[in-house]
């Protein structure tokens, strides 16, 4: 039997208040990354302090933190801390799952800013052990299931009286152990017939395509979207359509997703 435990927890940071005693001031050099994981709630404790790790008081203080792109140094959020100890100089930093899921898996700098009651402009505090205006913030994947986009197409290459939609990366490719492949055909006032083909080829040319059992399908003078769902460890899936003669219809669309 193995055995784990869970803590509930929030990460802490201290931030530093601009304050120099003395000619020098020798501080630890190392820091530690926040860490968010996209699409959960994610709470941070900063406890305010002076150069001589004592606490501040954050009274008449308002606290922000900005988080910044590393390459385009533009914010992608801005969010005020809520203070909880007066005295003892506690904020904490709230991020809900809709704002963890706006940052990318990467590198970000966090910058905590405050402002003075009746001061104008803002003062920077430096982040804990490392002495720069700047905390790490990392942002990772792997917390929660994340949907792989849809792919659309709707133009089609004739080729005598077929018609023939481009291909689109099947289960083999995604990584899909389900095999599962869903797709959705648009069409308007459509008699025709289309079949969804399928490849296990990585480089396929037309001919290594080859119809899939079941999913040929008639429609007759008909508007609608129609849903299909099959199984199949493909590497690439496409649609052929056939107009009959005397169709005045589209076939307009298709939406793919293994």
């Amino acid at each position: 039997m193995y055995q784990a435990t869970v803590y509930q927890y929030n990460q802490r940071a201290d931030a530093l208040v601009p304050e120099r005693r003395g000619t020098s001031y020798y501080g630890p050099d190392n820091h530690k990354p926040l860490i968010a994981y996209r699409g959960l709630n994610i709470e941070y404790d900063f406890f305010v302090k002076n150069t001589d790790r004592k606490p501040q008081s954050i009274d008449n203080k308002i606290y922000t933190a900005t988080i910044l792109d590393r390459t385009t140094k533009s914010s992608i959020l801005t969010k005020t801390l809520v203070p909880v100890d007066y005295a003892q100089g506690q904020l904490v930093l709230k991020l809900d799952h809709e704002e963890t899921l706006t940052l990318d898996a990467k590198l970000y700098d966090l910058v905590v800013t405050y402002k003075i009651a009746d001061v104008p402009g803002s003062y920077g505090g430096s982040s804990d052990q490392n002495s720069k205006v700047t905390f790490v913030l990392e942002a990772k994947n792997g917390a929660v299931t994340e949907l792989r986009p849809s792919e659309t197409d709707s133009t089609f290459s004739p080729n005598g009286d077929d018609n023939f939609s481009g291909r689109f990366t099947g289960p083999a490719l995604n990584n899909s152990k389900s095999g599962m492949n869903t797709i959705q055909v648009h069409y308007t006032n459509y008699t025709g017939v289309y079949k969804i083909q399928g490849t296990l080829s990585l480089s396929p040319t037309t001919s290594d395509f080859f119809d899939i059992s079941g999913q040929s399908y008639t429609v007759s003078a008909s508007t609608k979207v129609a849903y299909h769902t099959f199984i199949g460890m493909y590497t690439y899936v496409r649609l052929v359509h056939t107009p009959d003669a005397g169709n005045a219809g589209t076939l307009d669309k298709i939406v793919y997703r293994s």
